[in-house]
């Protein structure tokens, strides 16, 4: 994957955390940080849009397909 260079401004707590996360181990970089807290972020976001579809589906509606083609 390719990356691209970028300058963002942020507060000092969340630098001063970023450093301490690197810092630890936990990440290679700053920029390894940003690219998981990025990842969790979409993830969070598809897990809410699946959440969202399920909460769509209604039971009662396949009750009338639910015994097609078993010969019943």
């Amino acid at each position: 994957m390719s990356s691209v260079k970028v300058s963002v401004s942020i507060p000092h707590d969340d630098l001063a955390y970023l450093d301490t996360q690197t810092l630890s181990g936990r990440y290679a970089s700053r920029s390894a940080a940003l690219h998981d807290a990025i990842r969790m972020l979409r993830e969070s976001e598809l897990a809410d849009a699946y959440a969202e579809a399920y909460g769509e589906w209604q039971d009662d509606e396949w009750e009338n397909t639910a015994a097609d083609g078993l010969g019943a």
